[in-house]
């Protein structure tokens, strides 16, 4: 019989199985006689073992781990009938021979050294210095002091007795003991200080956690919702758009955009000086800051600058002269890892150099909506819509929606009103000159709407005329020393507000309105204004003549005066198309006076 083991390990348990190979004779009518050969066959039995290390029916690890049973200084009972136990090596001792036995040190548990006249400073941690006792000397205290009545320095042995870290200091044969900085004791016994036990949470604010990072030594956190430096804490506020509120002082016809509100660092940036990295002291770091239209960054402002994602691994000056840099991710090269604000504190010396982290509030954008003309702030709509908004022309604008309410042509004139696309000239007597019981033909509605074409007060010149759909408007211009260009009739009515601004146009506004004239008749030079003008020439024309006659022989004379040819009525055309020159033809005001040959013309 042949035994063979084969060693199976398995997750659960680890065990030994020995294979047992039999020999049996077979029937010899099988085997020929005188072959050589020998028939026989192999039974395998197995039986389970534990594995080196394990113990116990169920095959335990020996204490120590089964890679390093008995931490590898000892011996472990193993196997099925083992209990485990460690057998520990020379200067080794514990359950898993994982200690020093007594006077042995080091990782390696080595013998001490000393004399009996010294004690070990053994153990796994202990270094295997040797204290003497008093009248006792030498590295292992092998020697006798020749004077064994000189005073012993105490604190040479154990320290002096004093704590761990304590200091040690001796006066004669007295010994005192003082606690090391962020300790609290007699000296013999310290214990450290947790400056977050305190009454006043350790000095950090009300809204934060003070956390011990050293004996005497704490960090402040603010809590979740607040932002702060943990000195001060604030309630964390989400950033609020500026056009939530009155839509940001923008026109209510223009659309408000918080330029702040969309920087994910909330203005904060970072400022380096053109020489370099960090050559920026206190005060010119401020000086930079107000350059740039801004002024050194808060705390509190750098923090929220953080949260928006501001990663920078450089230091710069703060408000109140402290020094920080924000940091979004953890890097080793960088704030050893932290993630936040890497806070250098407030600095004393004002001459230090670094970066400067700034902070601008950013302003509101206004833009006017589609359809809309002006600066954002102030608005203005289509010429419709300037009627709309002006209570003083709701009369002037009833008879217009009345007008578009009875015929074609009148919702054609609205529309022209409300078309963006072509310019207009609108005239437009305001509620004192148009009276509410006062109606207005729609032929003199058309005659205030001159198309293509938006005509400033100081393009009206004196003489021109205004084409409209009905007939020509006449422009007339009063001198006037002290402002030559304010006075301006329109058919005789006096322009009393100008250039109001329109999207589509402007407005003028006229102390009456206009009467159109009517079909197949011409809008020539008529009014009160040009009436006063050609009464004082023709006055003046009757008293030269009068004149020349009296000093003269009677002499027959011929008195002419010349109107324009009537115009034929404009006709109606889509707002949408161009009138050809709408605004200027000459019209001026010709009166001749034949009178011995001498001709007055104006």
């Amino acid at each position: 019989m042949i035994k063979h083991e084969i060693q199976e390990p398995d997750s659960s348990s680890v065990v030994f199985c020995v294979q047992e190979v039999q020999k049996c004779d077979l029937p010899a009518l099988l085997v020929h006689k005188n072959s050589g050969c020998r028939s026989i066959c192999t039974v395998n039995l197995w039986q389970p073992k534990c594995c080196r290390g394990f113990y116990g029916r169920d095959c335990l690890a020996c204490p120590g781990g089964s890679g390093s049973p008995c931490s590898d200084h000892g011996k472990c009972d193993d196997g099925q009938l083992g209990n485990g136990t460690c057998t520990c090596e020379a200067g080794f001792r514990g359950v898993a021979c994982e200690q020093c036995s007594h006077r042995f040190y080091g990782p390696t548990c080595t013998a001490c050294n000393c004399s009996e006249h010294g004690s070990c400073d053994d153990g796994r941690k202990g270094s295997g210095l040797c204290f003497c006792e008093a009248g006792w000397t030498g590295d292992r205290c092998e020697t006798q002091q020749a004077d064994v009545s000189a005073v012993v320095d105490m604190c040479q042995v154990w320290n002096g007795g004093c704590a761990k870290g304590a200091t040690c200091s001796q006066k004669g044969e007295m010994v005192s003991c003082t606690c090391p900085r962020g300790h609290s004791g007699d000296g013999f016994t310290c214990q450290p200080i947790d400056p977050c036990v305190s009454a006043d949470n350790g000095g950090c604010h009300e809204h934060a956690i003070c956390a011990m990072t050293a004996p005497g030594k704490k960090k402040c956190t603010c809590k979740d919702n607040y932002i702060g430096d943990g000195m001060t804490c604030d309630v964390k506020q989400l950033p609020i758009s500026r056009c939530l509120q009155d839509n940001g002082q923008c026109h209510q016809d223009a659309t408000c955009t918080d330029l702040h509100f969309e920087d994910v660092t909330l203005g904060v940036f970072h400022y380096r000086s053109d020489q370099g990295q960090y050559k920026l002291n206190y005060t010119a770091a401020q000086q930079a800051c107000a350059a740039e239209g801004g002024c050194l960054a808060t705390y509190t402002q750098l923090s929220y600058a953080q949260q928006g994602g501001l990663n920078m691994c450089a230091a710069g000056w703060l408000d109140q002269a402290r020094v920080a840099y924000p940091t979004t991710y953890s890097s080793p090269k960088c704030g050893f890892g932290h993630v936040g604000i890497v806070d250098y504190g407030t600095r004393k010396n004002l001459s230090e150099t670094w970066d400067s982290f700034c902070y601008r509030m950013k302003e509101v954008k206004c833009e006017c909506k589609l359809g809309y003309t002006g600066d954002g702030f102030m608005c203005t709509g289509n010429l419709l819509q300037v009627l709309r908004s002006t209570p003083t022309f709701s009369n002037f604008l009833t008879q217009i929606l009345n007008y578009s309410q009875v015929s074609e042509s009148g919702k054609r004139f609205v529309r022209c009103l409300s078309n963006v696309t072509v310019q207009s000239t609108l005239f437009v007597p305001d509620n004192s000159g148009l009276p509410a019981n006062q109606t207005l033909s729609q032929r003199d509605i058309e005659f205030h709407l001159s198309e293509g074409q938006a005509l400033p007060l100081n393009q009206l010149k004196n003489g021109s005329q205004i084409r409209t759909r009905v007939g020509s408007l006449t422009v007339l211009g009063v001198a006037d020393l002290l402002d030559p260009s304010s006075s301006r009739y329109i058919n005789g009515r006096f322009i009393t507000d100008s250039d109001i601004l329109a999207s589509n146009g402007l407005i003028h506004v006229l102390q009456a309105p206009l009467n159109a004239p009517l079909p197949g008749l011409n809008a020539g030079p008529t009014g009160l204004g040009v009436g006063v003008v050609l009464l004082a020439v023709l006055a003046a024309a009757v008293v030269f003549v009068g004149y020349h006659f009296y000093t003269h022989s009677a002499i027959p004379f011929h008195f002419h005066y010349f109107k324009d040819e009537q115009e034929e009525d404009a006709p109606h055309v889509d707002c949408g198309r161009s009138i050809a020159n709408p605004v200027y033809e000459a019209a001026p005001v010709v009166a001749e006076f034949n009178t011995s040959g001498v001709t007055v013309s104006q």
